[in-house]
């Protein structure tokens, strides 16, 4: 067995390998991000194209008085709320096929040619990521519904209260969520490569880190680090940036977050690769030894003649009388 360390060495050394790997990661990803923005600002420019802004303008400028301020913007979420519900209503599920058909060709390729296996499992992948996409859905609605059940009950009385509950159920629902994502994500390394079932996957996914949770663990953490000093480093430069002027503070902190998705996707490759080693290292492990791989004869075994021959039997001496 290997370290945590070379594990994470053998990840990064497959996708080096392979760069047309990186480049398919980023590629769908990138494809769905654009996707999902230009989604995004069409929806904002519908809703905001109904709302009679002129008339809060007009109260903004003309008075000082909170309280106008503050009945101009009620007014104004007054209208918003209910088109952006609407707007939701079409655009999460237009996101969520998007997402869906994006990941399912992206994660495909990605492993086929990370794994060097023939081009399959695109069906059972699919259904997969429909699985983790209303596994996503269900998570957000819970989320929302246990805040709006919180409030609705506590926060007449108790808004202290309220809120800190409200952020224990939220860290909870999404904990649950994050670690079924997790096994989840990791499934199609087993439709890939191996042929398995939607379910058989997960479960196989579940095995590895019974298997080998250090290294399962480890794996998991070193790259979340990795990440994590990646952000760091974006974030530091964006604030250097944004000390230019408007223009060039905007246009560098778009490359600057351009710049830390491409290292996120790489490093999630590098993960998934990671993964792939550890569990070809465990399941090698895990082999029976060549002495307890033998067949067990299932009859008697033949013996020769010579075997089978009477033996001598030693002559017993008479018992002598006292």
């Amino acid at each position: 067995m290997f370290s945590v360390a070379n594990f994470t060495r053998a990840g990064f050394r497959a996708v080096l390998a392979r760069p047309a790997i990186i480049l398919a990661e980023i590629a769908w990803r990138w494809a769905f991000g654009a996707a999902a923005w230009t989604l995004i600002v069409v929806a904002i420019h519908r809703i905001f194209a109904r709302i009679d802004v002129s008339q809060v303008e007009s109260l903004l400028a003309r008075h000082s008085d909170l309280v106008l301020v503050a009945d101009a913007c009620a007014r104004v979420l007054s209208q918003v709320l209910p088109r952006l519900a609407a707007e939701a209503l079409v655009l999460v599920p237009a996101m969520a096929v998007l997402w869906i058909l994006a990941a399912t060709v992206g994660r495909v390729v990605t492993l086929n040619s990370l794994i060097s296996v023939p081009s399959r499992g695109y069906t059972r992948v699919l259904l997969l990521h429909i699985i983790r996409a209303a596994l996503t859905i269900a998570t957000v609605l819970a989320t929302l519904g246990a805040i709006f059940l919180i409030g609705m009950t506590l926060a007449v009385q108790h808004m202290a209260a309220a809120i800190a509950l409200s952020l224990v159920v939220e860290i909870l629902i999404l904990t649950c969520w994050s670690a079924v994502n997790w096994f989840v994500a990791l499934a199609p390394i087993w439709i890939v490569r191996d042929g398995q079932g939607v379910f058989a996957a997960i479960g196989n996914s579940l095995d590895l880190y019974r298997r080998s949770a250090t290294g399962y663990l480890g794996i998991a953490s070193s790259f979340g680090i990795m990440r994590f000093v990646a952000l760091v480093a974006a974030t530091l430069v964006a604030l250097i940036a944004a000390q230019s002027s408007p223009a060039s503070a905007v246009a560098a902190t778009i490359a600057v977050a351009l710049g830390y998705f491409a290292v996120a996707d790489f490093l999630y490759i590098a993960r998934l690769a990671a993964y792939v080693e550890l569990d070809n290292s465990s399941q090698q492990g895990s082999q029976p030894s060549a002495i307890s791989s033998q067949p067990i004869p299932s009859g008697p075994a033949s013996v020769s003649a010579d075997e089978i021959a009477p033996q001598s039997t030693p002559e017993i001496p008479p018992l002598s009388s006292s």
